[in-house]
């Protein structure tokens, strides 16, 4: 077992495992990041949002079934559908191009339950079609989902998947506790330390790590709430989630980072009793909540 650093699906991929397992899991995540990039014209997701009715791969529709039922039991706070909102605020190409943005404005903020889009999903054709103005943006969510799918599959004891700070880690009862620093979004030292039970996953939603200049001399980011259109402008910079499974972790942090420090805990306590959360304010204060193991950095 080592650890080996790669580049995919646009950040750093850090594995502990053996060169076997290594391999494979790169090899699973550039099939993936191929199938759902929004900056490959060939890539499922590409061609989805292109329009009309478009034939795509079982993994695309399954990734996306997933993404939609968490859409339904979030009300609509976390969306797959959100493509078009990123590339009118700039993001339609790999991060590492965008540039100074001056977005269109947006409508006014719908209040309650957002509505899910009228898509056209067809497992036996293996087809999809989606509404005028309507694109398809799994980025986080898919970067959780697979990493947690190859971690499912492999058979090693112990072991760590880390793409670019959400990460999955496991181990014997009798192995030493996988430790994890968090990072503090405005100062240079870490949150703190987590101190990971025998599996577990980890997802941070930030405004911070994936933002751009505006036009308007503000700045954007990529965390978009569903009921505006526009980037989140609640008090939280970053969330970050401690949980059993790396998409639902992701999907979480996403609102609680769009719902804030005040409303976002309480949901999340309704939604998953037993997760554990991490919030940093505007101001750099650190809440988490009491059960979550987070230890000072030594």
């Amino acid at each position: 077992m080592r650890a080996v650093r790669e580049r995919v699906m646009g950040t750093e991929l850090l594995t502990v495992l053996s060169p076997g397992e290594a391999a494979a899991v790169l090899g699973w995540l550039r099939d993936v990041e191929a199938v759902f990039s929004r900056f490959r014209p060939e890539s499922d997701v590409s061609r989805a949002n292109a329009g009309g009715l478009v034939a795509v791969s079982e993994l695309f529709l399954r990734v996306l079934d997933e993404a939609c039922a968490h859409q339904e039991r979030t009300g609509g706070l976390f969306s797959p559908f959100l493509g078009a909102e990123l590339a009118r605020l700039g993001y339609a190409v790999d991060f590492d191009s965008v540039g100074v943005a001056e977005p269109t404005p947006s409508g006014p903020a719908a209040p309650g339950r957002i509505p899910r889009p009228q898509v056209h999903l067809d497992h036996d054709d293996s087809t999809i079609r989606l509404p005028a103005g309507v694109a398809v943006d799994l980025g986080g969510f898919v970067k959780g989902w697979s990493v947690q799918a190859a971690a499912d599959a492999l058979l090693s004891e112990r072991g760590l998947i880390d793409a670019g700070g959400d990460l999955v880690a496991w181990r014997r009862p009798t192995d030493p506790p996988w430790r994890v620093g968090v990072t503090h979004p405005l100062r240079q030292e870490p949150v703190g330390v987590l101190e990971l039970p025998e599996a577990a996953a980890v997802a941070t939603s930030s405004v911070v790590r994936r933002s751009w200049p505006s036009a308007t001399g503000g700045r954007l980011h990529h965390i978009i709430d569903p009921r505006t259109g526009d980037p989140a402008d609640s008090d939280c910079l970053q969330a970050t989630v401690l949980a059993g499974d790396l998409a639902t972790a992701e999907v979480h942090a996403t609102c609680l980072t769009i719902l804030g420090t005040g409303e976002g805990p309480a949901w999340l306590a309704e939604q998953d009793p037993t997760a554990g959360w991490l919030t940093v304010d505007r101001g750099g204060t650190v809440r988490h909540s009491p059960e979550l193991p987070l230890g000072r950095t030594t």
